[in-house]
């Protein structure tokens, strides 16, 4: 009732009572009104005037609900007066609030950086009174800063309840998962709470811009401050047969049951998103359903096949419709008619299917959620015996489901479970092929038992190669064997057993992976492209056998990990608003007009000269591309009755039986998909066929300049250019804010378009055939339109004539061509006109005094930039606790950790490394320390390097200015190398990313000397 009260008296404070029937009819409480979308606002308020005021209020509301949670809930501040414990920390306890005193950077410094010591080194633990058992919590009193040690997440809300329904193991594996990970977790903490701290700073500095008169240089500072929320997400496909544990294993590493699992006879219908819920602690899904226009075309497709069951066609299919049709309806009298099967009491329970709008479904617990989705996500065979229960999984085109407390691995990734191939629907099959295009990762997951010799998972690969690899931007493919714990019992060594058949099995599966040429011959097969994981989830929560490490589970939590990277998306983020407030603060400043006149013809001269450099070099990939689809358009007109004949004359069908599959391919321009899971059948598509000429002709170069898995030409083009603003700061410091606000453009500016890039060689790589298609659409519906006898013979004259006397292969030519050349203009206009804007609103708009004062929040953000360069690291690439490795903050350790790397060639070499803390070697942090002596020596241009890691923030001003002042570029080099070792991981990983840049022949011949050099390496960093 208080719910209801809730949404009516808000609804009359907006002045909108008019409309409290409409929400009270649709029975909307606090919760479903926060939920409000903007199509379920659409429909409850038709009126577009009360519309748009109503979406402005509720978008406050939100904002002032999630600020109030972030202070109240997310950072618990302390209470008691601090107490000093044995190992130096500050002991306090939980209840209450006190004020949050300001402390100097290098207070705050120290403190954490004794506490991460304690953590990561001694592993110490520092407790306080917490009667609630939901684990210990230690916090540094002067700021609030919170790590919650028993949680398997670093969200920062409240712990979740001990007691789930899930079992005992479940929970006893949450408490151990984050033991290894502590100081990562930590970390990990530590990034969000300094990003919130930033966003917080942010929206006081909109608050301020939003009280100012309205002028180009305001209105431009908003758009920037609300650009710096936009952020992508990377995409983690996870395919696999029914039953192969997908749904188990992704259970598992989100340490709760959010998915049907371990049911025979009932399996993953629907695409179900997996990903972090960042505005509170409920469990929430968001269900997608069909049109009722999509529904209705799938029953009249359904009774259509059945009609044609007369012809005498082997109809495989009907055992898939028969499931969804029972499933929604139970048994179905033969005569009922599809005007019936559409009626709205058939969808009582689902009004938000008849409305077009998503449901929402909010529960406490995981068990809770998945018990309510449970008719919208799985299929189940209904018994004869069973009293009918509806099920609405036909319906579903898509489940998002929001975790909370999982921010450490998906606040920046979404985990897709999908089928393996698309379907029959329309939208659900356009959806598919948008989320496998968008994967950046892809798992294939198999039963260890039948990893090599079942087809399916390889078949997957097969079918969807050219939406991960050309027309994608899939960065990884992992092969996933599940349930390895699955043996006989009655070994002598149970665990021993497990770990051969582990090592055996993926020998067996890279060796496939080798084999398939389709498949790899779109890849550039860079280092750990394709991995093996042999894993359990089984043991892994109930460890009988085998160790939690040893079921590789820890494995796939760091690869979400390391894809979630919130230290280079909180970087950014703070990097951008540094930008912003860069630029307020220059314009504040006293005029300096001759200055800016020199700078601004300066940069603008760069502009120009670079912009042009890209376009030169895209003439020139335009040219290899012409020469390419030249040859490919002469194969195809040579061998179009071939290609023809493939799809719509394939051997072995014969006669009326393969009418109903070609009508159906004219029907839906060119593609024939079909229905169910169960048939064995394959799409048939004819303007893919059609462009297969041109595809292979292309294949290679493209690969060459659009590769998803290493830096391409074009990105390389893009990310060499710069206006080089930090070699003007020496000459002109008075402008040396403005400088840095446009060197923040570009960094930012250039990303954009690297994502542009991945977005657009999608479109490039798909138009032949999407141009096959618009020139064949015509003729598709000619063919379509013929019945009576001999349609099937007709049909095939009018699709071969056409291809015959149209020029569909030049004009898919032409078309790709003009979508390179769009690609050109789009990459060169988006540098000259914004950066030309920035450049404009930085030098040429006057300096002005009424712009808000943001020096104390200028401040607070270069104090945490330089508190993100000097905290101690450990890295999260090693999973595991190294029980020998004492550890140190000061980087003094000298113990040599043994860490195996696998080669590209796929053997195992063994590098010992004498490095500061735990890092593991990466590529970065391998390749920098095993060329060390090299590198000193033949690294040139060093004060280039040094430039881009004084703007990346990753070495100070002094370090910058000695490094410049050396007398010889080996000079500079041990400079610059012995920060670099300090720093850790992340200055390591941002040298690495300049030395590629600006040496990146130097770079391709240490590796080339590496990769040919056998045996075992040595590497100390005292030498």
């Amino acid at each position: 009732m208080a719910s209801s009260h809730f949404v009516r008296d808000t609804l009359t404070k907006w002045d909108l009572s008019k409309w409290i029937q409409n929400f009270e009819d649709e029975e909307i409480d606090e919760e479903g009104f926060m939920l409000l979308t903007e199509t379920d606002v659409n429909n409850l308020i038709p009126k577009i005037g009360p519309q748009r005021k109503f979406m402005y209020k509720h978008k406050a509301l939100l904002t002032k609900r999630q600020k109030t949670c972030n202070v109240d809930e997310d950072i618990p501040l302390a209470t008691s007066s601090p107490s000093k414990s044995s190992s130096g920390n500050v002991e306090i306890s939980l209840p209450g609030a006190v004020e949050n005193p300001v402390v100097k950077q290098t207070c705050e410094y120290t403190k954490t950086k004794r506490t991460i010591q304690n953590l990561d080194g001694k592993r110490k633990r520092m407790h306080t009174s917490n009667t609630s058992g939901a684990g210990k919590t230690w916090y540094d009193t002067n700021e609030s800063f919170m790590f919650l040690q028993s949680k398997p997440s670093t969200s920062m809300g409240s712990p979740l309840p001990v007691e789930t329904k899930y079992d005992v193991a479940i929970e006893n594996k949450k408490t151990l998962k984050q033991k290894p990970c502590a100081a990562s977790s930590t970390i990990v903490s530590f990034e969000m709470e300094r990003k919130a701290k930033v966003k917080n700073i942010m929206e006081n500095v909109k608050s301020k811009l939003n009280e100012q008169h309205l002028t180009k240089l305001i209105y431009f500072l908003k758009e920037k401050v609300d650009m710096l929320e936009k952020e992508t997400k990377q995409i983690v496909g996870v395919f696999g047969k029914t039953g192969a544990g997908k749904s188990y294993l992704i259970n598992t590493l989100l340490g709760e049951k959010l998915l049907p699992s371990g049911n025979q006879g009932a399996c993953t219908s629907a695409m179900i998103k997996v990903e972090a819920n960042m505005t509170g602690n409920k469990y929430i899904a968001e269900i997608d359903f069909i049109t009722m226009k999509d529904w209705e075309d799938e029953l009249s497709s359904i009774y259509m096949d059945r009609s044609c069951e007369e012809l005498g066609e082997n109809d495989m299919e009907g055992d898939d419709e028969n499931e969804k049709i029972s499933a929604l309806y139970g048994k179905v009298e033969p005569v009922t008619t599809i005007e019936k099967l559409m009626d709205k009491k058939h969808f009582r329970e689902i009004p938000e299917f008849y409305l077009s709008i998503k449901k929402h479904v909010i529960c406490n617990k995981a068990e809770e959620l998945a018990e309510k989705i449970t008719s919208f996500t799985r299929s189940d065979t209904q018994s004869a015996s069973c009293t009918f229960k509806q099920q609405y999984w036909p319906l579903v085109k898509c489940i998002t489901i929001k975790v909370p407390n999982c921010n450490e691995l998906l606040e920046h990734v979404v985990l897709v479970d999908l089928p393996g191939n698309g379907d029959c629907n329309r939208s659900r099959d356009e959806m598919w092929k948008s989320f496998v295009g968008s994967c950046s990762a892809v798992w294939i997951v198999s039963d260890i038992a039948r990893a090599t010799s079942e087809k399916e998972p390889w078949e997957i690969l097969d079918s969807t190669v050219t939406l991960l690899g050309p027309g994608g931007e899939c960065r990884s493919i992992s092969f996933i064997c599940t349930k390895t714990d699955n043996i006989n019992e009655n070994q002598i060594d149970i665990c021993t057993t497990i770990l051969d058949r582990n090592k055996i099995t993926k020998k067996k599966v890279r060796d496939k992976f080798n084999n398939h040429k389709e498949v790899k011959k779109h890849f550039s097969g860079v280092k750990n492209f394709f991995q093996v994981f042999t894993v359990s989830s089984t043991e892994y929560n109930n460890g009988k056998h085998l160790k939690q490490h040893e079921t590789e589970i820890p494995k796939l939590l760091e690869f979400l990990r390391n894809l979630n990277d919130h230290h280079t998306r909180t970087s950014n983020y703070i990097s951008g608003a540094c930008g912003i407030l860069s630029l307020i603060q220059g314009a504040k400043s006293s005029d300096m007009k001759n200055s800016k006149e020199e700078v601004c013809k300066i940069l603008e001269q760069r502009l120009q000269k670079n912009t042009e450099s890209i376009r030169e070099y895209m003439d020139e990939a335009y040219k290899v591309f012409e020469q390419c689809l030249s040859q490919g358009v002469q194969q195809s007109e040579e061998s179009c009755e071939k290609l023809l004949n493939k799809v719509i004359a394939p051997r072995g069908k014969k006669g009326s039986g393969y009418h109903k599959v070609l009508k159906s391919l004219c029907i839906y321009d060119g593609v024939y998909k079909p229905k169910g899971n169960k048939t064995k059948e394959k799409e048939r598509n004819l303007n893919e066929s059609l462009a297969t000429c041109i595809r292979s002709c292309i294949d290679e170069e493209f690969k060459n300049i659009f590769p998803n898995d290493k830096c391409g030409p074009i990105r390389e083009q893009i990310e060499k250019f710069t206006l080089g603003t930090n070699s003007l700061v020496r000459d002109h410091p008075s402008v040396s804010l403005h400088l840095k606000f446009l060197n923040t453009e570009e960094r930012e500016l250039k990303a954009k378009l690297i994502c542009d890039l991945r977005d657009k060689k999608k479109q490039i790589y798909f138009s032949p055939a999407k141009s096959i298609l618009n020139s064949m659409h015509l003729c598709y519906r000619r063919a379509a339109a013929h019945t009576g006898k001999d349609t099937l013979k007709r049909m095939k004259e009018e699709l071969h004539q056409h291809v015959k006397n149209s020029n569909i292969f030049q004009m898919a030519k032409d078309d790709m061509l003009t979508c390179l050349t769009k690609l050109k203009d789009h990459i060169v206009t988006e540098l000259k006109c914004k950066l030309q804007e920035s450049i404009d609103i930085s030098l040429k708009i006057p300096n002005t005094s009424m712009l808000p004062d943001v020096t104390e929040d200028y401040k607070k953000i270069m104090e945490l930039m330089v508190f993100s360069r000097t905290l101690p690291l450990t890295s999260v690439m090693d999973p595991l606790p190294n029980p020998t490795a004492s550890q140190s903050v000061e980087g003094k350790s000298n113990v040599q950790k043994r860490v195996k790397i696998t080669g590209l060639d796929g053997s195992d070499i063994h590098k010992n490394q004498r490095m500061s803390g735990c890092m593991v070697p990466t590529d970065a942090v391998e390749f920098v320390f095993t060329h060390w002596s090299a590198l000193i020596q033949r690294v040139k241009m060093v004060e280039r390097i040094a430039d881009d890691l004084l703007v990346e923030f990753m070495i100070q001003d002094e370090i910058h200015a000695a490094i410049t002042k050396a007398s010889t570029t080996q000079n500079q080099m041990r400079i610059l190398l012995e920060v670099v070792r300090a720093g850790g991981k992340i200055v390591t990983s941002a040298f690495f990313k300049a030395l590629q840049n600006y040496e990146r022949p130097l770079v391709q011949d240490l590796s080339h000397e590496a990769c040919n050099s056998p045996g075992r390496l040595i590497v100390s960093l005292n030498s």
